[in-house]
């Protein structure tokens, strides 16, 4: 144990050295020092038996896949009318799916950096895409790298670059979309093509996972992969010859109906690669030991409120995502779960069910027991989402003075404050899924009683994060192209 300690340790003081200009000093004393410390003491020595050892070692691999742009309810494994999910499908019946789980945030960065830091957007500071995720805060990746795991991350989109400090705690990054040139931008809605690699494309994600885990260089020790998929980002680009399940209606001549039949044509695609993903592990030994967690980060908007894309509020089809764990012989087996949970949760959970203790920064809630069958969950726990508002044109909306848009889920009810100034927003989730009617006015007591404890939980909320970063042209040029602008 304490040679796998030390490893793990030099790991992540190696991981922070390749991090350039992020390098604390006393980092960088700390690495070299302790790399001369082992040398003396022949740490060297402890590398024969690590594989014995590592055969009856508890401990899961960790495999987290984050499918960005995917909202639950276009998915046929919670219980959308087209297949764009039988990867999915199949792999919750061997697991548990939580219907009910929240992004906190309706954007990528925002929701990541949340996933990594079991932290809310307005605690860690990164509001925004663009916006750089500080070293004061842990992530989850660096406490199992500091705990022996090997941590890798494969990405799919700029977003996510180690530009904006999402490489902490990870050994390996790989960022390299240079195979994958797709046409971004405004394709949908205007007509136009950017083509750039700024993101790529699932089978090449796929693939750079698959070789990662095939080649990975301490497979005497458990490892921490997160893998990120980026398909159902509009503009929905499929590769030439991609068939979906399913064919378009009469009714897809019509410019929404042509829309959201792209959308799920490039779920389908993405799940048909997650599937690839999936199948690797048997072949390489990987399936009965390592726990596999599928989300997303948030959903998309396909004109229920009035807009197209994602980023612009947390209603329903901008924040309810995906949720499904497999650890076979561990957690529980086509298993649903009703009652909300929200992306926060995940870094405490992985941790508790990989023997790991929890970083006291983490505001999530464990869900190991209940992953387990040991407890239930309060069907009336309350989930927190937020949005700092950044559309311009023809997607801006009203907000209030602050610029910020705050919800609370509990049970049935919802409230969310700040979509327009001076109006709050309650709806009653059970009857209108849709947030069709706003109750605030025939409830005033319900929507008191939620700002109230929406005020409540800010005021202890750590606040801030680093300041942002300025950004140069060449990152709005790129971050533009993806849709994002400010």
């Amino acid at each position: 144990m304490a040679c796998r300690s030390l490893r793990g340790y030099l790991n992540l003081m190696r991981s922070d050295a390749m991090g350039g200009e992020r390098v604390r000093f006393w980092r960088r004393v700390d690495f070299y020092g302790l790399w001369a410390v082992a040398f003396f003491l022949g740490v060297s020595s402890c590398g024969p038996g690590e594989a014995e050892r590592r055969a009856s070692d508890p401990r899961p691999n960790i495999l987290l896949i984050s499918l960005d742009t995917t909202r639950a309810d276009h998915l046929s494994a919670y219980g959308y009318e087209r297949e764009t999910s039988a990867a999915l499908d199949a792999f919750a019946d061997d697991g548990v799916l939580f219907e009910t789980a929240y992004a906190p945030s309706a954007t990528t960065g925002p929701s990541h950096a949340s996933l990594f830091t079991s932290l809310s957007p307005a605690s860690h500071g990164v509001t925004k895409n663009g916006k750089n995720l500080g070293m004061s805060w842990t992530t989850v990746a660096e406490v199992l790298a500091s705990s022996g795991y090997e941590t890798a991350a494969v990405v799919s989109s700029y977003v996510l670059a180690s530009r904006f400090g999402y490489d902490q705690g990870f050994e390996h990054f790989d960022e390299d979309f240079s195979q994958a040139e797709v046409p971004v931008g405004v394709t949908l809605w205007e007509g136009e093509e950017v083509h750039g690699k700024f993101y790529g494309r699932a089978d090449d994600t796929t693939r750079r996972a698959v070789d990662w885990l095939e080649e990975r260089p301490r497979k005497e020790d458990p490892f921490f992969l997160f893998v990120h998929y980026f398909d159902p980002h509009d503009p929905y680009t499929l590769p030439d010859g991609y068939v979906p399940p399913f064919r378009p209606g009469p009714s897809e001549a019509l410019k929404k109906n042509r829309v959201i039949y792209m959308y799920d044509a490039a779920l389908a695609y993405m799940d048909q690669e997650l599937g690839r993903l999936l199948n690797a592990l048997g072949p390489l030994g990987l399936d009965e030991n390592t726990l596999v967690v599928i989300t997303g980060d948030h959903g998309e908007g396909l004109m229920e409120h009035g807009h197209w894309h994602h980023g612009i509020h947390i209603y329903e089809e901008g924040v309810r995502v995906p949720l499904v764990l497999r650890w076979p012989g561990h957690i529980d087996q086509g298993r649903r779960i009703q009652s909300p949970v929200s992306l926060v949760d995940l870094a405490p959970s992985l941790l508790a069910l990989s023997g790991v203790p929890s970083e006291s920064s983490f505001l999530g809630e464990s869900l190991a027991e209940v992953l387990t069958g040991q407890a239930e969950l309060d069907p009336d726990r309350p989930v927190w989402l937020y949005r700092r508002h950044y559309a311009e044109g023809d997607d801006a909306v009203e907000l209030d003075a602050s610029g910020e848009q705050w919800g609370l889920r509990e049970g049935r009810w919802k409230l969310i404050s700040g979509i327009r100034e001076g109006v709050l927003e309650l709806y009653d989730l059970k009857s209108d899924p849709g947030e069709t009617v706003n109750l605030a006015d025939r409830h005033p007591e319900v929507a008191a009683r939620m700002q109230l404890t929406l005020d409540r939980w800010l005021a202890v909320q750590p606040r801030g994060g680093p300041p942002a970063a300025p950004i140069d042209e060449e990152v709005r040029q790129r971050l533009e192209a993806l849709g994002y602008v400010e």
